[in-house]
C-alpha cells in the first residue's frame, strides 16, 4: 500500500464528463484523492454527499477533491448529477481497477476499490486515511490532515 512520503505513479483516468485527468495534474497544490467502492451504494453515497456539502470549505483551503471508483464514466455522470457532486469522479474502469491496484486500494475478492484516501501536497502523500468497507471515513480526519499540512 502507498505510504506517506510516496509519490503517485503516472496514470490518467476520465472523469464523469469524459475529460482526462492525469496524476501530473494532481501533483501540484493540495489534493484529496478519495477511493471508494461503488457508486450508488449507501455508504459511498453518504460519504460523497458529505464531501460535496463541505466542498466549498475544501476550496476555501485550496484543496482539490477527486474521487475514484471502478465504475464507468457514464455511471459516474448520472451518480454525480443525482448527488449534485461538483468535484471530479474518476473512472478506474479499464483496465479494471488498475489505479486502485497500484495504490494498494483494491479488494481482489470484490473487484472494487477499498475505502482509502490520500492527502497530497505537491504530489507527495502526506496522509493515508482508511476505513472498512462498511464504515465511512471521517470528514473531520480530512480537515485535520489539511490543518497539519499548513
Amino acid at each position: 500500500m502507498i505510504e506517506a512520503g510516496s509519490r503517485l505513479f503516472d496514470f490518467s483516468l476520465e472523469n464523469q464528463y469524459g475529460e482526462t485527468i492525469t496524476s501530473t495534474q494532481l501533483a501540484s497544490g493540495r489534493v484529496l484523492v478519495v477511493f471508494y467502492p461503488w457508486a450508488f451504494s449507501r455508504v459511498c453515497g453518504s460519504e460523497l454527499a458529505e464531501i460535496q456539502e463541505h466542498h466549498q470549505k475544501f476550496l476555501d483551503q485550496q484543496v482539490r477533491v477527486v474521487a475514484i471508483s471502478v465504475d464507468h464514466k457514464f455511471a459516474l455522470r448520472t451518480y454525480a448529477e443525482q448527488l449534485g457532486i461538483e468535484f471530479d469522479l474518476l473512472a478506474d474502469f479499464w483496465p479494471h481497477g488498475a489505479v486502485a491496484q497500484g495504490i494498494g486500494a483494491f479488494d481482489e475478492e470484490k473487484g472494487v476499490a477499498t475505502r482509502l484516501t490520500l492527502y497530497l501536497v505537491n504530489g507527495v502523500v502526506q496522509e493515508v486515511i482508511t476505513s472498512s468497507m462498511t464504515e465511512p471515513r471521517s470528514l473531520e480526519s480530512y480537515f485535520e490532515a489539511v490543518k497539519r499540512s499548513r
